[in-house]
């Protein structure tokens, strides 16, 4: 099942084995190549960094629907989160606006997409579905005014979300089409 061509037998919200595979591996291919790309702080934030892996989030969830990016997001970023040293716990919201994100990279992909839309087209409107779910899955971020109210609503804004959504849309933007064209081709062929 991909939303890029989702059988009548199967919805968007059921969790089929299949499912339950692609989120596996968009899981692990998220946190190994978040924990690789944790290279570069964006200077002024509060822990910010440039990932260039995100792309995998948007595109695992735009290909795969809303379940697989959900469990992409939350289990990839916590997996990579617990590999770089911070664990799952410290950064819980971080990894539930990032399932937030896969989850609804999923619904735009379901929502938009047509079978009869060109590899092109759907390129092009990944790129939309990875913007706007990341701007929309890290508004989760703002709990941090319950959790932390010392780090206040300035820094919340300046230091963490506008750079986070900045960043994450730049690579989601760019490599979620890529994903999207090579897979097409490759799920055409295997009927998917």
């Amino acid at each position: 099942m991909t939303t890029m061509s989702m059988g009548q037998s199967e919805g968007t919200w059921s969790v089929t084995t299949r499912v339950i595979v692609y989120a596996a591996i968009g899981a692990a291919l998220y946190a190994a190549a978040g924990y690789y790309s944790f290279f570069a702080q964006i200077p002024g934030t509060e822990g910010v960094y440039l990932r260039p892996a995100y792309g995998i989030l948007t595109f695992f969830g735009f290909a795969f629907g809303p379940v697989v990016g959900l469990a992409t997001g939350l289990v990839g970023n916590a997996l990579a989160d617990t590999l770089t040293g911070s664990g799952p716990v410290l950064y819980w919201h971080w990894s539930i606006a990032n399932g937030l994100a896969g989850l609804l990279a999923g619904v735009f992909g379901v929502r938009w997409m047509g079978s009869s839309m060109s590899s092109n087209m759907k390129a092009i409107v990944s790129v939309t579905a990875a913007i706007l779910a990341t701007a929309i899955g890290f508004l989760f971020i703002w709990v941090e005014l319950v959790t932390q109210p010392e780090l206040g609503f300035d820094t919340i804004l300046w230091a963490e979300y506008v750079p986070t959504v900045v960043s994450n849309s730049l690579f989601g933007a760019v490599l979620t089409p890529i994903l999207v064209l090579a897979w097409d081709p490759v799920s055409s062929r295997m009927g998917r």
